[in-house]
């Protein structure tokens, strides 16, 4: 087992116990445990075969015990006993975390009380499939196969499938199969919901970034086929080759998917009307199926930001190619003495003439407003977001917004008293248009 692997799937600031303690990666027990339980009986083991006093006898009997275990524990039989007869949902997710996770913990926290939900993941780094109970993710089965689930999920009384999102599977179109199979042989003749967080269902370039890496409204000069043989989700190979998908072509990608809207969908849930549109565009027969659900967000304080004479942008996130960076680098090349932009987030790469002020916890976003006087948060995407959290948590603290006009954002900015949509991607001209937005706001107040 890598265990600098494992560990980075339960832990991402793994990669800085690697920096610092490689030894501790490679020999300490502690990091080959993912819960309490794990611990325990291999400290027994241990603690067992440490009174066997010929070296191979130890070692045979510590790994005939181990195995016998994590085979005990590992087992679907067990899982299944962690279910207590309520209806099931079967919740099929990526395991990227970001705003999708956020989503999920959300419905999972509204949904045990009535449902017992288990969730499907595929973790492309250890290439395990995970399913877990929603409520309790320490109940847990892993395989390599995924038939051996989706036969297990057939003999169970599934009321609902809910596809959240199929983004770094390892064939997402065989999965795509799967569920329609599920479908017609489960026992429990489940419903079907799909979930829109992002545009992997029209493209395997999730946010419509063509291979020039610009929004492509779904369309390319050069065709579709073409814009993805050239296409690079990431300077990574390997992160390419997860984010792919297993896609080979658009047509046959977008085949399948069509079918899965038209034949095995009976609900598609969209987070904008905006982005309903863009879905309508590449598959009609989703319209009768739509239903718009904005996410429910969490709405901060209004902030009182006191008097000053400087104007402060406010870039929120963690700034990325697609949300933003270059837009903000940009602006920074020509920025004026009396204007500054403060990415309340992270951002790699960032000017040394703007200020970052790192992760942040939530509940003190109207704090770190204040702090930094902000008079307008920039929503800087190139892609046509599907929501967007930090847009509504924006307009709720009643600081001004600006964002371009694509996707959601724009939907809501454009109905705001204190919103400025940017009709086209040109950093100087937009930083000019901010700063007049932003005086002719301070007039109108006085």
């Amino acid at each position: 087992m890598n265990v600098s692997k494992k560990l980075q799937e339960y832990c991402p600031s793994a990669s800085k116990v690697k920096k610092h303690y490689p030894k501790l990666l490679k020999n300490s027990i502690f990091l080959l445990y993912t819960d309490a339980k794990d611990f325990v009986m291999n400290a027994v083991i241990n603690i067992f075969c440490f009174l066997i006093p010929f070296p191979k006898m130890r070692r045979r009997v510590r790994n005939n015990l181990k195995n016998k275990w994590q085979a005990n524990k590992n087992n679907l039989g067990r899982f299944k006993r962690y279910l207590t007869g309520r209806p099931i949902i079967l919740w099929v997710d990526h395991a990227l975390g970001g705003g999708t996770e956020v989503y999920s913990k959300r419905q999972f926290k509204i949904l045990k009380k009535d449902y017992d939900v288990i969730r499907l993941q595929y973790f492309p780094r250890t290439e395990l499939y995970h399913i877990t109970m929603a409520d309790n993710k320490n109940h847990i089965f892993t395989t390599r196969n995924m038939d051996l689930i989706f036969d297990f999920c057939t003999g169970l009384g599934i009321t609902e499938i809910v596809v959240n999102n199929l983004v770094a599977y390892k064939n997402t179109l065989e999965v795509l199969k799967k569920i329609k199979e599920l479908k017609q042989q489960c026992v429990g003749k489940p419903s079907v919901s799909f979930r829109g967080h992002d545009f992997q269902a029209i493209c395997p370039s999730f946010n419509l970034i063509n291979c020039d890496g610009k929004y492509c409204a779904v369309k390319y000069n050069g065709g579709c086929e073409e814009c993805w043989r050239r296409k690079k989700l990431s300077d990574d190979p390997i992160s390419h080759n997860v984010l792919k998908s297993g896609a080979d072509k658009i047509c046959v990608w977008r085949q399948v998917w069509g079918d899965f809207f038209a034949n095995v969908a009976d609900d598609v849930i969209l987070f904008s009307g905006v982005i309903e549109k863009i879905f309508a565009g590449a598959y009609p027969q989703i319209k009768s199926k739509v239903r718009i659900i904005p996410h429910s967000v969490r709405l901060f304080r209004k902030v009182n930001v006191k008097p000053h004479t400087d104007i402060n942008i406010a870039v929120l996130g963690n700034i990325s190619h697609n949300k933003g960076a270059n837009v903000v680098c940009e602006m920074a090349k020509n920025i004026p003495e009396n204007t500054n932009i403060i990415v309340v987030g992270t951002m790699k790469g960032a000017p040394k003439n703007i200020t970052v002020h790192g992760a942040y916890k939530q509940n003190r976003l109207p704090q770190i407003m204040e702090k930094h006087r902000i008079d307008l948060v920039l929503i800087p995407s190139i892609w046509p977001e599907t929501f967007s959290y930090t847009t509504s948590e924006a307009i709720s603290m009643g600081l001004a917004v600006a964002c371009y006009g694509i996707g959601a954002p724009a939907e809501r900015v454009e109905q705001y008293d204190k919103g400025l949509v940017l009709d086209k991607i040109s950093p100087d001209e937009n930083l000019t248009q901010i700063i007049n937005f932003v005086k002719r706001l301070r007039e109108n107040a006085q």
